[in-house]
């Protein structure tokens, strides 16, 4: 598993409490990697400045189940995510899965264990979509505060 945290941008005014951030991380297809990715994801949003918990939380949900529809159907060996935060607290996660395939929005019946992930992707992201092999979500992360 490879992961980079690739920058950390200082705001122009240092009154300013928010600042980007962002990480990228590769990693074998395999589910013990979910736990890092959300970590990874919480560790980004605390640089950025957001201490909102709740929408920490949010972000990380989104992550968990990107990346683990991406495990689960994707079909490749590794996988990939990007996560990014902007000085709004305006956040991108994409995650490529190297596969062709589609992740879809499915209606899980009470008894079924899986199948609700990209519903909850639907109802907790801004925006989210598919381009190429890479599935992303926006979100905004809420309030920040300085740190």
């Amino acid at each position: 598993m490879t992961i980079v945290i690739t920058g950390i941008d200082e705001p122009a005014n240092r009154r300013e409490p928010m600042r980007a951030a962002h990480a990228a991380m590769s990693f074998d297809a395999d589910p013990r990697h979910v736990e890092t990715a959300r970590r990874v994801a919480a560790d980004v949003l605390g640089e950025a400045g957001v201490r909102d918990r709740d929408a920490i939380g949010t972000v990380q949900l989104l992550v968990s189940e990107i990346v683990t529809n991406a495990i689960v159907h994707g079909g490749a060996d590794s996988v990939s995510l990007r996560l990014s935060c902007d000085d709004r607290a305006e956040v991108l996660i994409e995650v490529d899965d190297h596969s062709p395939g589609s992740p879809e929005v499915r209606e899980a019946g009470p008894e079924d264990e899986s199948g609700r992930g990209m519903r909850l992707v639907a109802h907790f992201a801004r925006d989210w979509g598919r381009k190429g092999t890479c599935t992303w979500c926006t979100v905004v992360a809420g309030p920040a505060t300085a740190g």
